[in-house]
């Protein structure tokens, strides 16, 4: 096979890059709107990108208006909030907790509250107005960085671009005072409903060069 992007529809090519750009890491996000709802949803287009300055990307979709006649998309309750308030946290997903985050990718009117439908704890943070997910063993607090918006069609997203304030590890994933990255039993979206757990690893190290 060796086509053309242009060649090729919408629903094949998504396939095509989501079955074959993974596993991705999940960023469970969670906002606080305007009025004061909260807000967790997970997004798996989701990466560091930077460490000086300590930033995070995700990209929300957006989805079919329900109400323009136009060929635009209107943006998920998750990017609609980060836009009023410039704050999230991304917590991290372990397989403990896929069930409770898979709960939360409902697309649910903002009303809904996903954390009571998830089970999970809110626990609050130091220096943003979103809760935490207090099961999720790291959780980072992020001030908005930059949004970029690629297309208004309902089938585009943004790139949201946070930069982490603050971090929380659960003494539990602590060893000798770091994170013990063994310890995180860590989960990835692979294409359609399949995911992949982290747990089959193994070491390679960098090669020297002199």
């Amino acid at each position: 096979m060796d086509v053309n992007v242009s060649e090729l529809s919408h629903s094949d090519l998504y396939g095509i890059i989501l079955n074959s750009v993974a596993p991705r890491p999940i960023a469970w996000v969670s906002t606080v709107s305007g009025t004061g709802s909260p807000n967790l949803a997970p997004f798996s287009f989701f990466n560091a990108v930077c460490i000086d300055p300590p930033l995070l990307a995700f990209a929300p979709g957006l989805r079919p208006s329900k109400t323009s006649t136009l060929n635009e998309g209107e943006p998920k309750d998750t990017l609609r909030n980060i836009r009023e308030a410039e704050e999230f946290v991304v917590s991290i997903v372990t397989f403990a907790l896929v069930e409770s985050m898979n709960i939360t990718s409902g697309e649910y009117h903002a009303s809904v509250n996903e954390w009571d439908l998830a089970h999970v704890t809110p626990e609050p943070s130091r220096l943003v107005r979103p809760c935490r997910v207090k099961e999720s063993p790291v959780s980072f607090e992020c001030k908005l960085h930059q949004i970029v918006d690629f297309s208004p069609a309902p089938t585009s997203s943004s790139l949201v671009i946070g930069r982490v304030v603050a971090l929380h590890i659960n003494d539990e994933n602590l060893k000798d005072g770091r994170l013990d990255r063994n310890s995180l039993d860590l989960i990835g979206r692979m294409g359609g409903i399949q995911y992949a757990r982290t747990r089959d690893r193994f070491e390679l190290a960098r090669p020297k060069v002199e």
